[in-house]
């Protein structure tokens, strides 16, 4: 399904208000569809769905279906319309542990899309994608710790690709220690923050390379918060198994 993604192009990252009821006959692309407030019913080949607040719904590039709002008042949602190579997709209803954690991810891709950052968009969209896979079985996460963790959190929504960032900028936002900052963001996320910062990078810097709008290496590296091309090169090659350059 979505973890076997290729060619990905984002066509849209759109806010709204759901309508009374509509019926769409083969959709022009795949959509994500995250429901901010409010209920709808969709209607689609096999089943009915409940799509309700903190609920993300996938719908396939050529699926036909209808949809309905059942809630009283506004029903807002955020949805980000997207071509790729997906074979035998199907719909599926997924329904993160951290819903507040999504929501600001569509909110940073709408902002990435009205500045005209492509590169950006489409990171933040493999972010999201990581958000929506995590096993189902994983262990709920702790509001305590989402709630020490907010300003840290906060900062990194907008300055995850500056070069001052690090982890003692972030537990001294948040008045922790580095050592407890770590903890608490991998029980939070499964991986500490280093690990969660170079991740993002990476992926930025691959969406990057793959564009092919790039001068050099080093501008890669500079983009995505390296002020040593050489070291954001070893860090691209343990992370993606090749250097940068044959990418390109």
């Amino acid at each position: 399904m979505l973890e076997t993604l290729s060619n990905v192009k984002i066509t849209g990252v759109v806010r709204g208000n759901s309508t009374q009821k509509a019926h769409i006959e083969g959709r022009p692309s795949h959509t994500l569809i995250a429901k901010i407030n409010g209920e709808s019913l969709y209607h689609l080949r096999d089943e009915d769905v409940r799509l309700c607040e903190g609920k993300v719904l996938y719908i396939p590039e050529g699926e036909s279906y209808r949809f309905e709002k059942i809630s009283e008042g506004d029903s807002v949602y955020c949805l980000v319309n997207f071509h790729a190579d997906a074979d035998g997709a199907s719909p599926h209803l997924f329904s993160p542990p951290e819903p507040w954690h999504v929501e600001s991810v569509f909110s940073q891709m709408e902002a990435a899309q009205r500045r005209g950052e492509p590169y950006e968009l489409l990171s933040l969209f493999y972010h999201l994608l990581s958000l929506l896979l995590r096993p189902d079985n994983a262990a709920p996460r702790s509001a305590e710790k989402s709630i020490r963790l907010a300003p840290a959190l906060s900062y990194l929504d907008t300055h995850l690709y500056d070069e001052s960032l690090s982890v003692g900028v972030l537990s001294a936002l948040c008045d922790i220690s580095e050592v407890t900052l770590r903890g608490l963001f991998a029980a939070l996320y499964g991986e500490a923050p280093k690990q969660y910062i170079i991740r993002c990078r990476m992926q930025k810097a691959r969406a990057i390379i793959e564009s092919g709008e790039f001068q050099s290496i080093a501008e890669v590296a500079y983009a995505v918060g390296y002020r040593d091309p050489l070291y954001f090169s070893r860090h691209f090659k343990q992370y993606y198994g090749v250097s940068p350059s044959k990418i390109v």
